[in-house]
């Protein structure tokens, strides 16, 4: 039972959205084909991607030698996992609560708004 090449490619890249990134078992995958000697924009046209994404990956391996994404930046976050389960706590006992007292119980500033996100 051998294993052909476009059927391995296929299961890599099965359940990939068209804007979605490629997974790093499939980053792998192309740098191990362009270094084999295959063109990129052969290995491209068997991903089913354009050149650009494939001269990335290629670019992100020789410079990080990773095939793991960066880490995104972004705000971080106000609240933490346990925070957020204690006000849906504070809710599941008393559903009347006063905004200002939900507020309040937080223990730091914290707006209404960011508390009616956790719920």
């Amino acid at each position: 039972m051998a294993l052909k090449l476009d059927d391995f490619i296929h299961d890599l890249t099965a359940n990939r959205g068209k804007n979605d990134e490629l997974s790093p078992a499939a980053r792998a995958a192309i740098c191990t084909l362009v270094a084999t000697g295959k063109s990129q924009r052969a290995v491209a046209r068997q991903f089913h991607i354009s050149d650009s994404p494939v001269r990335a990956t290629i670019k992100h391996w020789k410079t990080y030698k990773s095939f793991d994404s960066k880490k995104r930046s972004g705000r971080k976050q106000v609240l933490t996992r346990a925070e957020k389960r204690y006000i849906l706590l504070l809710i599941k006992k008393n559903q009347d609560l006063a905004k200002k007292a939900l507020v309040g119980a937080m223990g730091k500033k914290v707006s209404y708004s960011t508390i009616k996100r956790c719920l």
